[in-house]
């Protein structure tokens, strides 16, 4: 565990796998490549001093409440579109 100081220093090269990044506002990919080292270790708990407001990003980002921020809004924007980029699983053939 690092403080979260460390992981705000920190580059995140987490846009290079979305496929299509023109959905996302240039604010948007500024905030997402801002803080998203700090936000991917928050939802690890990998964080050894997170304050109020990263507390309440994870539970925004579990789905516990709504995105009151612009970070909020631009981290699920961002899982959106790696969601909808992603293949589509085939369904299961039934065997007799």
């Amino acid at each position: 565990m690092l403080p979260r100081e460390h992981y705000l220093k920190q580059p995140f090269h987490g846009l290079q796998q979305l496929t299509d990044t023109s959905s996302l506002t240039s604010a948007q990919t500024r905030l997402i490549k801002k803080h998203g080292a700090l936000i991917t270790a928050l939802l690890s708990d990998e964080v050894l001093n997170p304050n109020l407001a990263d507390l309440r990003l994870v539970k925004t980002l579990s789905n516990k409440s709504a995105p009151t921020n612009p970070v909020e809004q631009a981290w699920l924007k961002y899982e959106a579109l790696l969601q909808a980029q992603q293949p589509k699983a085939k369904p299961l053939k039934k065997s007799a």
